[in-house]
């Protein structure tokens, strides 16, 4: 049973995540708190796996909870961040101290938490259960399981892009013994998949941990032979392999070691354990900061993987020149939007159906279009909108059903915020125009 703690100053936003989390399964809500501190005590006397918590809060606010719950306690109890709207800055400082993913609340609704839910879940699941294992099996001394730990939690940030600057990168990596010496990361992203039996998986789930931490290690050993690499648990059904190695060695001929390490891995692990392991390969990067690159690269190529070809690269679907192919992957989102105007184009839905994850499609996004994600679908439900109203004689509760709106109130402001007057106004501004 996972335990979990809501924190929200709304008494309405409580009651509807209480409502969303009822029936979840394994799931049970400890309590709930209406600002950080209130929320500080319940975390340090309740002992909560999973928080979901408000940025915004009077008294101390959600990210000022988070940012003193992991310096306290690492990152367990795992956070879920909750916004009135998509704030960039926050949001990113939000994942840097950990948090497993954030909510923009008027889109809120049962799908995306019970995802994000699930995600909370893989942390708590990856920080107990293995170290715990390692722990009982390996005989390891605590400060040698700690040091792994922090290793791993410093990776993730660096395959998240958590990093601002590259002092603060270098400073975090020299105080868990990690020296980039390095100037080529090329990232592989890697999904166990267990065999199936009458669609049952042929593993238990009590061998579950057991399996994944077999799987690792074999991989781990079989890939090091190939070259200098470091393995990071991302879930109990993914895991990334970062290799190194300088400009003096062609990306060609890394690239080539890299497919041979994962080909004898796929075909090691397949032998020794009945699970099957699927691939992507992402491009090349120089710098350390930009390992979040080739690790959405990975992902987006593994995605594209069938049982006819487990191992993709992510060159071999977009291109060799990257910035064509996030070119390209732009516009694809953005024609995806233009086609489905009439849905809610949720940020967790489109990073879905592309094959990202939710925080660097809106980096991704941001940075390609100089506009926020949100911001982009908003003004092109305007534009259509207006187009709607003016032509088509509907009425205004009509356009909003018709656009994915949850009502016509919040459809109206957002009318007026994006264009500068209500839909009424604008009818009557035309009209006598």
């Amino acid at each position: 049973m996972y335990r979990i703690l809501i924190v929200d100053d709304e008494p309405l936003v409580q009651v509807g995540l209480k409502s969303m989390l009822q029936g979840m399964e394994n799931i049970e809500v400890m309590g709930s708190a209406a600002n950080g501190r209130d929320a500080y005590k319940m975390i340090e006397n309740g002992h909560p796996d999973i928080v979901i918590a408000d940025i915004k809060m009077p008294v101390m606010s959600g990210l000022e909870l988070l940012e003193e719950t992991n310096k306290h306690f690492g990152s367990v109890p795992a956070f879920i961040m909750l916004t009135a709207y998509e704030e960039f800055e926050m949001v990113r400082k939000a994942l840097s101290f950990q948090a497993v993913d954030y909510l923009v609340k008027v889109e809120l609704d049962k799908e995306q938490l019970g995802e994000a839910i699930r995600k909370a879940i893989a942390r708590v699941n990856q920080v107990k259960k293995p170290v715990e294992k390692s722990r009982e099996i390996a005989g390891q001394s605590a400060d040698t399981v700690q040091l792994e730990e922090l290793r791993q939690r410093f990776m993730l940030k660096l395959l998240h892009g958590e990093f601002t600057d590259e002092a603060a990168l270098e400073h975090e990596a020299s105080n868990v013994s990690m020296d980039f010496k390095f100037n080529r990361y090329i990232a592989a992203y890697a999904e166990i998949v267990p065999e199936l039996e009458g669609n049952k998986l042929s593993n238990p789930t009590d061998k579950i941990i057991t399996l994944y931490s077999s799987c690792l290690s074999m991989t781990r050993e079989i890939v090091e032979r190939y070259a200098p690499c470091y393995l990071v648990s991302n879930d109990t059904e993914h895991f990334t392999i970062i290799f190194f190695f300088t400009e003096s060695t062609p990306v060609a001929e890394s690239m080539n070691h890299i497919q041979e390490a994962v080909e004898n891995a796929h075909t090691m692990i397949n032998n020794y354990f009945n699970v099957s392991l699927k691939f992507g390969i992402g491009t090349a990067v120089s710098s350390p900061m930009n390992i979040h690159t080739t690790f959405e690269e990975a992902k987006a190529a593994e995605k594209e993987t069938d049982k006819d070809a487990s191992i993709r690269l992510f060159s071999h679907i977009v291109g060799a020149n990257r910035r064509s192919g996030k070119d390209k992957l732009i516009s694809a989102i953005q024609d995806y939007i233009d086609k489905n105007l009439n849905g809610k184009l949720q940020l967790n839905e489109i990073a879905d159906a592309f094959g990202l994850s939710p925080a660097y499609l809106s980096v991704l996004f941001k940075k390609n279009t100089d506009v926020g994600f949100s911001e982009y679908v908003y003004t092109r439900k305007i534009e259509q909108a207006k187009k709607m109203l003016l032509s088509d004689d509907m009425k205004v509760y009509e356009v909003a059903d018709a656009l994915g709106f949850e009502s016509a109130y919040y459809f109206s402001k957002v009318f007026k915020k994006v264009a500068g007057v209500s839909p009424r106004e604008f009818i009557q501004a035309k009209t006598e125009g």
